[in-house]
This record gives structure tokens, sequence and C-alpha cells, in this order.
């Protein structure tokens, strides 16, 4: 069974994703991906070393920003939903 929870080398990548393409002030309105983070709020859990929630806040997150959790009833692993929505496009109302 694959981990739901998101590793240490995994979250490296997320932040790496986030500053290269979705970082607030950054990058321009042009591209239509840019998700425009400004805040990002990582759950540690210290007994195993493991992400088991992490929120975003931006533009792109509404208000009040959006969680991804790794909790009961999730089947697909926090990484994958997280690098998912982080690719999907994002169009402002400038574009």
């Amino acid at each position: 069974m694959r981990e739901l929870a998101m590793t240490k080398e995994q979250y490296e990548i997320v932040m790496k994703e986030i500053e290269d393409h979705h970082s607030w002030g950054k990058h321009g309105f042009s591209d239509g991906k840019c998700k425009y983070i400004k805040y990002v709020r990582p759950n540690w859990d210290m007994r195993d070393g493991l992400c088991f929630s992490i929120n975003f806040d931006g533009l792109a997150c509404g208000i009040g920003g959006i969680t991804f959790g790794s909790g009961y009833g999730e089947t697909t692993p926090l990484y994958d939903r997280v690098m998912e929505w982080l690719n999907k496009p994002f169009i402002t109302s400038n574009n």
C-alpha cells in the first residue's frame, strides 16, 4: 500500500514547484497556470516525520485557502493531489 501522507522529499519537490511556477510576486499574470501562492502551512506528524496535511493561501486558493489532507476517506496520496492541483490551469479575469 502506498503512503497517503507526504514525505519530506516530496514536500521539497512541492516547494520547488511553487518557487519555480506559483509563488506570489515572482510571476506575472500571463501564463494562466500560476496559483500565486503566498503562504504554505504544512502539518507534520512527528511520530513518523510525514506531512499529513497542507494549506495554501494565495490568489488561486479562495477565501480561507485550500487544504489537502491524508486522513480518513482519502485514497490518493497527498503529494499526487497537490501536484495535480498545482498543474491545473488557473485563469484570472485579467487574462
